[in-house]
């Protein structure tokens, strides 16, 4: 009798407490990494704070920057992390004099530093389409939904506001430490004293799927998902399935990106597409919905069960996989979620075939198809460019000389707010209320009335520029006096249409 082999365990992550941080350490050779990571990022912050935990970063690291030895910070979603490379002395010297930075942040560069995200934000790519788009038409222009959003901060945020928000966020309470080796000796984190934190609790919209919906180019499959081993499992078949059909065997694409974004203990959005011309967007569209239902029809092959859980095996002993183990680790513990070990194991022993192919199912009842106009599959429904009722009022004429406005973009003003459509569709592509603002970028040029940038919680962005309509003029006036101060910023270099004058 053959025995079954054994499940192979994942890296062991050890567990201490340093100064009331938690530690979370794997044993790796080499120069010792450290990661001081923090459960604050986008995500936590409102529209018109978008930037703000950005800004902390670059000025808590702003006395530490040198190139003597590897050390960088990023912000991203959930949480904003500091990391050093180099030996163990220089380690606990840099995390030492980050904390104390941390600890009396200095906002005298403030001005300098908005500066150099300015120039950051113009010179980088962002998030994917594949990131953003998934998060903004499940929660708009709020929470997780910000992944794209321009930095409002660098207008907007005075040196109160940061230290306000370091001080909020930025302690022991809100904080992990993750290293790729044991701690070494003097090791100190001098961080002050706060609550613990955790992520925002935002519910998604909730909205009529499957549907389609437009975006200027490629095409992008979009969901709000239960992300368990099972669904982790349909997206990697379901890629693979797609890169050989539309690369392999049509030649029509050169890879499938995907990207997910986990927003509670349970759910994800996630994307997955491609840069295709408008011309091969109908058939692209049709393999994902083909492939897709196959895969909920018939389920996965034993072959591609095998190579979900060899994928997996091929990690387990890379350095690597085992940073990702222990920050994991770290995140669970400042996020209150599940780590990910749980669906790693199941991989490990073997997803049921079964529960993939219902989770290929439940992918395909939630999907969001995206494609350019008129080549999205005409038997699903629009989806609304708003979960909120469009707003009904007076219709606006597009100025017959000197509009900016495309052709069939029409625009509906009343008392309860605005509401943008596309040709003779019914289904708006914007609605704005004035009671669910989330900011108004205020745009001057040449000294006449402004462009009016007009965002809402719940998504979208309508622009009312004064030369783009009959009576744009008065248009504007008025709803300058609908929005409260608070609400206005100057535009960002990134929002405006015309450059400065």
């Amino acid at each position: 009798m053959v025995a079954r082999p054994t499940t192979p365990g994942l890296p062991t992550v050890h567990r201490t407490e340093i100064d009331g941080v938690p530690v979370f350490w794997h044993s790796q050779p080499g120069r010792l990494n450290a990661s001081l990571v923090f459960g604050v990022g986008i995500a936590h912050e409102t529209f018109l704070e978008t930037g703000i935990t950005h800004l902390v970063e670059h000025l808590a690291m702003r006395p530490l920057r040198t190139s003597r030895y590897e050390n960088n910070a990023t912000t991203e979603m959930l949480h904003t992390s500091f990391d050093v490379t180099s030996n163990p002395a220089t380690v606990v010297d840099h995390l030492r004099r980050l904390c104390e930075s941390l600890s009396n942040l200095d906002t005298s560069p403030l001005s300098l530093e908005r500066g150099i995200l300015v120039a950051e934000e113009r010179t980088s790519e962002g998030p994917g389409v594949t990131a953003w788009l998934p998060a903004s038409i499940w929660f708009g222009n709020h929470s997780y939904g910000l992944a794209g959003s321009v930095q409002v901060a660098t207008v907007r945020a005075t040196s109160r506001d940061v230290r306000e928000w370091c001080a909020r966020w930025f302690h022991r309470g809100n904080a992990a430490l993750v290293l790729s080796g044991p701690p070494p000796e003097g090791l100190r984190l001098p961080l002050p004293d706060g609550p613990r934190q955790r992520p925002p609790a935002v519910a998604p919209f909730d909205l009529p799927t499957p549907a389609r919906t437009t975006v200027p180019n490629g095409v992008v499959g979009c969901a709000l998902v239960d992300w368990t081993a099972a669904m982790g499992c349909v997206v990697g078949v379901l890629t693979t399935r797609l890169t050989n059909r539309l690369r392999h065997d049509e030649g029509l694409v050169y890879d499938i990106g995907f990207d997910h974004q986990i927003v509670d203990d349970r759910q994800a959005v996630l994307g997955f597409g491609t840069d295709v011309p408008d011309k091969h967007a109908p058939r692209v569209l049709e393999a994902i919905r083909a492939e897709l239902a196959a895969l909920g029809e018939t389920g996965p092959t034993a072959e591609e069960l095998a190579a979900d859980r060899d994928n997996l095996l091929e990690q387990l002993g890379e350095r690597e996989f085992a940073e990702y183990r222990a920050f994991d680790e770290a995140m669970s513990e400042l996020t209150g979620w599940s780590s990910a070990a749980a669906h790693q194991q199941e991989v490990l022993a073997g997803v049921d075939p079964g529960a993939v192919t219902k989770a290929a199912r439940e992918l395909a009842a939630n999907l969001v198809l995206c494609g350019p106009d008129g080549r999205v599959p005409a038997d699903l429904p629009d989806l609304p460019g708003s979960p909120l009722p469009p707003v009904t009022g007076r219709e606006v004429k597009r100025a017959l000389v000197g509009s900016t406005a495309p052709r069939g973009f029409r625009l509906v003003v009343g008392d309860e707010g605005l509401t943008s459509y596309y040709g003779s569709s019914p289904v708006p592509v914007a609605v704005v209320r004035f009671d669910d603002l989330a900011g108004v970028a205020v745009e001057h040029t040449d000294g006449r009335l402004p462009i009016l940038h007009v965002f809402g919680r719940h998504g979208g962005m309508i622009t009312v520029r004064p030369g783009d309509w009959r009576g744009g003029r008065t248009l504007v006036r008025e709803l300058q006096s609908r929005f409260s101060p608070e609400v206005c910023f100057d535009a960002p270099d990134a929002m405006r249409l015309f450059e400065q004058s």
